[in-house]
């Protein structure tokens, strides 16, 4: 008996340390405050002189939820950025996968100019059937090189999720 309970305690003390996001269901509508901390480096870039630029970024990073809301929270963050750099302006569009720690994905994009909107357009799992929109802001963190920038994408989003 003694052996058992020497067995049990470990394993019990595994099942109830788990992170309490783990599993937890997003709810069917709601809003949350998150920012997206990412580590970016250009692919590709396109110079065409005076008419201006187009580039390629691949970044990289996690997604806090500002709320301190257990959901979404600590998502890793995988995007795909374009950017445009014209004489009348600067614009980016980008797709993103969040994954959070039970391998479920949210699909995100977003478009904007120093300011923006996203969208979320679904998912797997706990994000499956599930939409929203907000607002944006870009701050580009200092430090940054040719080959290596980071910045933080804050957004507001609110989301609903389609019936069954």
């Amino acid at each position: 008996m003694r052996v058992l309970g020497m067995l049990i305690l470990p394993v019990a003390a595994v099942v109830f340390s788990a992170p309490a996001s783990a599993g937890e269901a997003l709810p069917d509508s709601g809003s949350a405050k998150l920012a997206a901390y990412q580590v970016c480096r250009p692919l590709a870039a396109v110079d065409m002189g005076n008419a201006g630029s187009d580039a390629a970024t691949e970044c990289n990073g996690i997604v806090k939820n500002l709320d301190s809301q257990k959901t979404p929270d600590n998502l890793s963050i995988h995007c795909l950025e374009t950017t445009s750099s014209r004489p009348d302006g600067y614009k980016y569009s980008g797709a993103c996968v969040q994954t959070d720690s039970d391998g479920d994905k949210l699909y995100m994009t977003y478009a904007g100019a120093g300011t923006g909107e996203v969208k979320w357009a679904g998912g797997t799992g706990k994000y499956q059937g599930v939409s929203g929109a907000g607002a944006l802001r870009v701050d580009v963190a200092p430090g940054g090189t040719p080959t290596q920038f980071a910045y933080t994408l804050s957004f507001d989003v609110e989301w609903t999720r389609k019936p069954k």
